[in-house]
This record gives C-alpha cells, structure tokens and sequence, in this order.
C-alpha cells in the first residue's frame, strides 16, 4: 500500500461506528478518493479537523488497491470556509456544489480545474459574493471540464444569441471578473433551462439539496 498526501475537499461524510467515519474527498492530486478516518470523532488529538463538509484539509492517506475505501491517518485542517456557515444561503449553494461533483465524478479520475473551481468558488461564498451567479458560473464551467459543455443544436432547439455569448463568456472569463457581468432575467431563465437540462442528462438521480436551493431563491426573489 502507498502513502499518498494530497489536499481535499470534504464531499460527503458519513459516520461509521461510535467513533469513525466515512469521508468521501475531492482532492488535488487525486480527484475523488474515499476513505476511513478511524476513531475521528473520540480522538481530537489524533487529528487536526473533524473533516466537515466542504473543508479544505490536508490528508495523508494509505492508497488500497482492492478495496473503495482508503485508510486516511491524518487529516489536518487548511481551510473552512467558516463566512459559508454564517449565510443559509451560502450554506444552501455550497452544500449543492459538493453534492454536484461527488454525483458527476468517477474515483481516482484527477482534475485539477474541478478542485480550482471548487476552492474559488468556496472562496466567494465565504467572502458573501452572489451565491447565485457563483453557482451558475461553477455548473457551467463543470460541465466543461467534464467535456459536457453547453452547445446550441439548432435542429433541436433555439436558443437566443445573447443566451450563446453569455454561455462563452461563463466558460471562458476570468472568475473573479464574471461577479461583475450583468446577465438579464430573461437570458439567465433560458441559460438555467439549458444548463439543468444537460446536468439532468448527466446525473443518474436529481442532486438532494437541489430542491432546498430552489426554495431559498424563491424565498430571496420574494424579499427582494
């Protein structure tokens, strides 16, 4: 078995046991991997994080090659993200990302424009930025990276040209420069219906936490 350290992404965590959980992590070097964290939830000590959902840590980890599940012995916390935890809203769209790459990822598959969009990405959130645009912006360039871009098929459907521009411009523009772009109500509709149509092409079931973001926006249009 080889000890491999890489940075991750926690993506999902299940306990296992009294004291132990299941984690399943995007990281760096690697791209998805699961693994054990034995005894994480008695032994403080023994570990630097407590692995919570969408942490950035540091892991080291004993690689297997007949089983799922690696043998994580170290996990030490980089980052938190903790401004995502003060916002439902953040809360919502963050919770959505993390459900969304570890549905559209196979393991072992290594990606690093996935784990940069994830830490940008996280990034915003924490600092309050539009949680809306950013998760936008991070299912189109997901799709990209995954070699599911967005294209218009005019046998099948017809889509605005100001709808295509935006679409290139999402995919290829500088993130932090995107925050800025005005999108209008009537091109972000048909961009949405596009984009959820080819994320449901994708996923073999809807993402949970898609129904409770839904909710959230429709709460927040509400009060505006």
């Amino acid at each position: 078995m080889a000890i491999q350290t890489t940075e991750a992404f926690v993506l999902n965590r299940k306990d296992l046991r009294e004291t132990s959980i299941l984690a399943t992590f995007y990281s760096n070097d690697f791209g998805k991997i699961k693994g054990i964290l034995k005894g994480i939830r008695a032994e403080r000590s023994k570990y630097g994080s407590l692995a919570e959902l969408f942490s950035l840590n540091k892991i080291v980890f004993y690689e297997k090659t007949k089983s799922e599940f690696n043998n994580i012995t170290q996990c030490d916390l980089t980052d938190g993200f903790f401004g995502i935890r003060k916002n439902l809203s953040a809360l919502a769209h963050a919770t959505y990302l993390i459900e969304l790459v570890d549905a559209m990822t196979e393991s072992n598959e290594k990606n690093t424009e996935i784990y940069e969009l994830l830490y940008r990405s996280f990034k915003l959130l924490s600092a309050g930025e539009d949680a809306n645009k950013i998760t936008r912006i991070f299912e189109v360039r997901l799709l990209s990276s995954l070699g599911f871009a967005p294209s218009e098929d005019p046998r099948t459907q017809m889509v605005r040209r100001g709808t295509v521009q935006t679409l290139n411009h999402l995919q290829n523009a500088k993130l932090d420069a995107l925050l800025k772009f005005k999108i209008s109500r009537s091109i972000e509709e048909e961009l949405g219906l596009l984009v959820d149509k080819l994320l449901e092409s994708h996923l073999e079931r809807p993402v949970k936490s898609k129904k409770f973001l839904r909710e959230i926006q429709k709460l927040k249009r509400r009060f505006a």
